[in-house]
């Protein structure tokens, strides 16, 4: 099983494939490759804030040669998450859509507090986590505060106290002075101090830092003691020790500071970083910290190995046939995972609502079915993959299955997408009045389905599906534009076979 993910950040964007470790390590993984692209997406911002053409095409580089390396490994879609320069860019949600066009890949723009959790997440599988944990992750535009326990985070803030905002806003490049240390520390003070009682230090407080400036810190604070490592995750350091290499840098010029073991190209945001990083410590009571390499894209990896572990094993043994043919043919898991998810709540809240589409445990195993294969076709081409794929899974062997359920699932795959089922097409004619009601309506679950994960983000979450009038009204959570937009140009069999079909995102 692997999995690839890439974060999109303000500075650098960086691509991780993995591989799980099925034994004696549970949640564990194995690196298979990993490549770091310098993007500096904040260098590509206009004045009102939106990403410039330059930008997007350094972005669309990055993304076209992680969907490379990543093909090479045997991985068919990379996984990418977009925090604060896409995130505050009032472009940034077109942008992202003219990514998917340009290079096949989708950054999903995530939230401040999204963000957290799943750096969170990565920290907690790199390092040794107390009791009660704060994290601070700072970005190039953000800083991420998460307070959590050893299994996960329980309060997350993001603030815009970035190491190259905070640069711009405070901090000249060559010469830094006392002065302008000043001045940005109070002003992360200042934010910060609103939130301090949530991220105060309490008796027993481990203080954990992510991120390449923090990393940056841990080695030149490890090559002034003298130590050598490979890796600095889990050093540990004290504020005190941070102030020292604050003031040491301040007191140096860029070309020098790009001397400055951990620095060699971080020297033009070192100062901010570091000032930005002290300033918060200090105001949260911390006296030391420990240095986390594990940070959003290492959390990303974790859930989604996750997801697809808890996947495979609460399958039945005729659905692991059909994951079994899935990855023999190519499919994309985690998207099969997410689509089969969410066809399922949709069945189940429409027969909560008092819709019969006939015996429930038969429709949730075709669509579960449908969902992990609708997409095996792309093997032998994208153009009409529908139909590649209901011949494939009429040819695929699926045990367990009767010859007329592998032939409802193979007709689900063929109206995924494209055309609706008509009296024109032979093997939906062949069908009684009856059966074309119920194959129309299970039709009409997996498009919108595969519609809310248009963006392969695997993020959206059915709220709640209600009537309302002669039509229904879904409410969701985590979707993005281009989930919204895939399930609405898919909702018209839906309003054919139950009314029209209305979307609510919650934030």
């Amino acid at each position: 099983m692997r999995v690839a993910v890439a974060d999109v950040g303000t500075n650098s964007s960086h691509l991780l494939i993995a591989e799980a470790v099925t034994a004696g390590d549970v949640g564990g993984y194995r690196v298979l490759d990993a490549l770091k692209d310098r993007t500096r997406l904040g260098e590509c911002l206009d004045a009102q804030g939106w990403l410039t053409p330059e930008g997007e095409d350094r972005l669309s580089s990055a993304l076209t040669r992680f969907r490379a390396l990543a093909a090479a490994a045997g991985v068919p879609e990379v996984h990418v998450s977009a925090t604060s320069a896409l995130r505050e860019a009032p472009n940034g949600a077109a942008v992202a859509s003219r990514m998917l066009a340009r290079t096949g890949v989708y950054p999903a723009i995530i939230s401040g507090e999204r963000e957290g959790e799943l750096t969170y997440l990565g920290a907690a599988h790199a390092v040794e986590l107390a009791d009660d944990n704060v994290l601070l992750d700072l970005g190039g535009g953000s800083l991420e505060f998460v307070r959590g326990d050893q299994a996960r985070a329980r309060d997350v803030l993001s603030l815009p106290l970035g190491a190259i905002r905070m640069t711009r806003a405070f901090v000249p490049a060559e010469s830094p002075g006392r002065k302008e240390v000043t001045a940005l520390q109070e002003a992360v003070r200042a934010a910060l101090r609103p939130h301090a009682a949530r991220f105060a230090a309490r008796p027993g407080t481990r203080f954990v830092l992510s991120s390449g400036t923090a990393e940056a810190a841990a080695l030149a604070l490890l090559a002034r003691r003298g130590e050598e490592a490979a890796s600095v995750n889990g050093a540990h350091c004290t504020v005190t020790e941070l102030e020292g290499l604050l003031g040491d840098l301040r007191g140096l010029r860029a070309a020098a500071r790009a001397r400055v073991p951990g620095f060699e190209r971080r020297a033009d945001t070192a100062v901010a970083g570091l000032a930005t990083l002290h300033a918060a410590l200090t105001l949260l009571g911390a006296t030391d910290f420990t240095v986390s390499e594990g940070a959003l894209r290492e959390g990303m990896l974790t859930e989604e190995l996750t997801r697809l572990r808890a996947y495979q094993s609460s399958i039945s043994a005729r659905q692991r046939s059909v994951l079994g043919a899935a990855e023999r043919f190519g499919a994309n898991l985690s998207h099969a995972r997410q689509v089969a998810a969410l066809a399922r709540e949709l069945l189940g809240q429409l027969g909560a609502a008092g819709v019969d589409i006939g015996p429930a445990a038969e429709a949730r195993s075709l669509l579960t079915a449908a969902g992990a294969l609708h997409e095996v076709g792309q093997i032998v081409a994208q153009s009409a993959h529908h139909k590649h794929s209901a011949y494939l899974i009429r040819h695929a062997e699926l045990r367990g299955f009767t010859p007329r359920e592998i032939e409802w699932i193979a007709l689900l795959a063929r109206y995924h997408r494209k055309s609706a089922p008509k009296a024109s097409h032979p093997e939906f004619a062949a069908l009684s009045a009856a059966e074309q009601t119920r194959l129309t309506q299970l039709v009409a679950v997996l498009r919108v389905a595969d519609g809310l994960d248009r963006a392969h983000a695997g993020g959206v979450q059915i709220e709640r599906l209600e009537r309302r009038g002669g039509g229904w009204h879904l409410t969701l959570r985590g979707a993005t534009p281009l989930d919204l937009e895939g399930a609405r140009d898919k909702a018209d069999v839906w309003a054919r076979a139950f009314g029209p079909l209305t979307l609510h995102a919650l934030a």
